[in-house]
C-alpha cells in the first residue's frame, strides 16, 4: 500500500504521458535525448523526468565537488581559522570533524511554508547548520589532508590514502609521491594521472605497471622508457624510438629532470606527441560487461558512467561508483555498497536516497544534507540516528507520511521536485569546482546555472595577509632543484597567471631533491587543474574512428581536443603492430 498515494498518482500520470525523444535543457539550452532506458529508471525511482540534459545534471553535482581546494574558513562558534574545502564566501560555517560529530542539530528546525520556494527554505536551514570541515574517514596523522582515507606525513592531499605524499587527489596507496590524480599503488612518482602500480616515474598518463620511466602515455609493463606512447612490455624506448641499452643510458645521462628548463622542453615535445601522432582508444575500459563510458574497470551493465571500479553494477550516468555500488543513477561519488541512489552526490553506504548531498549510512531519505544513520527523512540537514523528520522537525510515523505526501505534491506542482539542489548552495569556489575540472563547464555555464561569484580571497580564504616586501616572483625561482636551499622554505612566491601566492614546504623540497623533481613556478591549484584536464572528461561526444571511419562515442578532452582516436577493434590491431 502506498504511503504517499496522492504523490504516487501524480507521478504515474506524468510518466504515463511522457514519451522518449529530443528535449532542450532548461538551464544550458543544449539538445538532449530522453531515452526509454532513462524513463525506465524514472519509474524505478518514482520520479518525474528531468528538464535538464544528462550532462547538465552531472555538472550540477560536480559543482558541489571542490576539486583541489583548500581554504581558511572560521570555526562556527569561536571564529578560529580552520582549514577546509568549504570556501567562506559560500556563506557556510564549519566545525572540526570531531566537534561536528559530537553535536546534535535536531533542535534547529523549520516548518515548511508552501507559499515559498522549497530550495530557498533549504538554503536558510543550510546557513544555520555548520559543515564538517574535513570529512575524514580516518583521521590523518601528521598531515594536511581533507576527506582522508588514511594519510600519514602527507601535505595537501584530498580524498587520499597516502604516506609522505604531496598535492594529490583521489590517490589510493600512494607513497613518497607528488601531484597524483585518480591513481593507485603509486610509489616515488611525480605528476601522474590515472595510473596504477607505478614506481619511480614522472609525467605519466593512463599507464600501469611501469618503473623508472618518464613521459609515458597508455604504457603497460614498461621500464626505462622516456617519451613512449601505446607501448606494452617494452624497455629502452626514447620518444617511441627503440634504442639499445647503452644508447638509451647514454642519452639519459644528458637529461636532468631536476631542472625546470629541461622539463619544459620535454613537456612541450610530449604534448605535441599526444595531440599529434599518438593514438587514443575510444575509451579506457577494462574487464567490463555490457558497459559504456570512460575509466571503467570491472563494471557490469553500467551505461554512460565515469571512473568506476570494484564491481559497480546496473548503474546509469553514474560518476565514481566504486566498491560494489548498484543501481546508482545520475550520481557522483558513491562507494562502499551504495544501492538505489538517484541524482545525489557522495552517499557512502546508503540505500534508497534521492537528491541528497554528503549523507552517510542513511536509507530512504530525500533532499537531505550531511545526515548520518537516518531513515525516512526529507529536507533535513545534520541529523544523526533520526527518522520521520521534515526540515529537521520530528513527526510521528503517521503524521510524517501524511505531511510528506502534501509536501511532495506541492513541490511537484511547483516544478521543484525532481531536480538536485541549486548550485547556489554549493560550498565550492565556482571557477575551480568539479564542474569545470571534470565536466568542462565554461564560465557561461556556471553563471547560467546560478552559481555564486565572490573573490578568491573573500573573507580571508587565503589566510593571513603576507608582507609584500617578502614576496618574490615565480620567475625568480631557481631552475634547478639543487639551487633551492633553506632560504626558500616558506618564502611567498607570486604566480601571476593564477594571481595567487604559494611557498615550498621543507619536506616538499627534500622530496623534490630525492626524486629529482624540478622546482615549480606555478601555484599548485593551477598545476593540479592542468593535470586533471590532461585526462578524459566526464562529458561525451560522437567522433569518427581515425582508423576505419566508424562513428564512436568517446570522452571529450580539453587539452587534446583534436587527438587521433581509434575504435576498440582498430586500437587493438594498432597495439598488435606498434605496442
Amino acid at each position: 500500500m502506498s504511503k504517499t498515494p496522492n504523490f504516487d498518482a501524480k507521478i504515474k500520470a506524468i510518466l504515463d504521458a511522457t514519451t522518449p525523444g529530443e528535449r532542450t535543457c532548461e538551464l544550458l539550452g543544449e539538445s538532449w535525448e530522453l531515452t526509454d532506458e532513462e524513463l525506465a529508471w524514472c519509474r524505478h525511482f518514482n520520479v518525474p523526468p528531468s528538464k535538464r540534459s544528462q550532462l547538465t545534471r552531472w555538472k550540477t553535482l560536480a559543482y558541489y565537488t571542490t576539486g583541489f581546494q583548500f581554504w581558511w574558513n572560521k570555526h562556527a562558534e569561536t571564529g578560529k581559522p580552520i582549514l577546509t574545502f568549504h570556501h567562506p564566501g559560500s556563506g557556510v560555517r564549519v566545525l572540526p570533524d570531531q566537534e561536528w560529530l559530537s553535536k546534535d542539530f535536531s533542535e534547529i528546525v523549520m516548518d515548511y511554508h508552501p507559499d515559498r520556494s522549497f530550495f530557498e527554505q533549504m538554503r536558510e536551514l543550510q546557513l544555520r547548520i555548520p559543515c564538517r570541515s574535513a570529512y575524514n574517514t580516518v583521521e590523518p596523522e601528521n598531515s594536511i589532508a581533507l576527506v582522508s582515507i588514511s594519510d600519514k606525513n602527507s601535505y595537501f592531499v584530498l580524498a587520499c590514502k597516502s604516506i609522505s605524499c604531496f598535492y594529490s587527489t583521489v590517490l589510493t596507496d600512494g607513497e613518497d609521491t607528488s601531484e597524483a590524480v585518480n591513481s593507485s599503488n603509486i610509489t616515488s612518482c611525480h605528476n601522474v594521472m590515472h595510473c596504477q602500480r607505478m614506481f619511480r616515474c614522472q609525467y605519466v598518463r593512463e599507464s600501469m605497471d611501469c618503473l623508472d620511466s618518464a613521459f609515458l602515455f597508455d604504457c603497460r609493463n614498461c621500464k626505462n622508457c622516456f617519451g613512449a606512447t601505446n607501448k606494452r612490455n617494452r624497455e629502452y624506448i626514447f620518444f617511441n624510438e627503440q634504442l639499445s641499452k647503452d644508447a638509451y643510458e647514454k642519452r639519459m645521462e644528458e637529461i636532468d629532470l631536476g631542472k625546470r628548463s629541461v622539463v619544459e622542453t620535454y613537456s612541450q615535445k610530449f604534448d605535441e606527441l599526444l595531440g599529434g601522432d599518438t593514438v587514443w582508444p575510444e575509451g579506457f575500459i577494462e574487464k567490463c560487461g555490457d558497459s559504456t563510458g570512460e575509466y571503467l574497470a570491472g563494471a557490469t551493465n553500467c551505461h554512460n558512467c565515469y571512473y568506476s571500479e570494484k564491481n559497480a553494477k546496473d548503474c546509469f550516468w553514474a560518476a565514481w561508483p566504486i566498491s560494489n555500488c548498484e543501481r546508482c543513477v545520475f550520481t557522483l561519488g558513491m562507494w562502499s555498497g551504495s544501492t538505489d541512489i538517484y541524482h545525489s552526490m557522495t552517499q557512502p553506504m546508503c540505500s534508497g536516497m534521492k537528491f541528497s548531498w554528503r549523507c552517510n549510512q542513511c536509507q530512504d531519505c530525500e533532499y537531505c544534507m550531511m545526515c548520518q544513520n537516518c531513515t525516512n527523512c526529507f529536507g533535513c540537514i545534520g541529523l544523526n540516528r533520526k527518522e520521520f523528520c521534515i526540515f529537521n522537525k520530528q513527526y510521528s510515523e503517521e503524521a510524517y507520511w501524511k505531511k510528506l505526501d502534501e509536501v511532495k505534491c506541492h513541490l511537484l506542482d511547483r516544478g521543484e521536485y525532481g531536480e538536485f539542489f541549486p548550485v547556489l548552495m554549493s560550498t565550492a569556489y565556482s571557477p575551480e569546482c568539479g564542474a569545470v575540472e571534470y565536466c568542462g563547464a565554461t564560465e557561461n555555464d556556471l553563471k547560467a546555472m546560478g552559481g555564486q561569484w565572490f573573490p578568491v580571497d573573500a573573507l580571508g580564504a587565503l589566510g593571513e595577509v603576507v608582507d609584500p616586501s617578502t614576496i618574490v616572483k615565480a620567475k625568480d625561482v631557481p631552475d634547478s632543484i639543487d639551487d633551492v636551499g633553506e632560504e626558500w622554505v616558506g618564502r611567498p612566491i607570486y604566480d601571476g597567471a593564477s594571481e595567487r601566492k604559494f611557498a615550498f614546504l621543507r619536506p616538499e623540497i627534500e622530496h623534490y631533491r630525492k626524486l629529482r623533481v624540478a622546482p615549480p613556478t606555478k601555484h599548485i591549484v593551477r598545476r593540479m587543474n592542468e593535470l586533471v584536464q590532461s585526462g578524459q572528461l566526464a562529458a561525451f561526444e560522437m567522433r569518427a574512428c581515425s582508423g576505419c571511419g566508424k562513428e564512436i562515442r568517446t570522452s571529450k578532452n580539453v587539452r587534446y581536443p583534436d587527438r587521433k582516436i581509434y575504435c576498440r577493434a582498430c586500437y587493438l590491431h594498432y597495439l598488435e603492430q606498434h605496442g
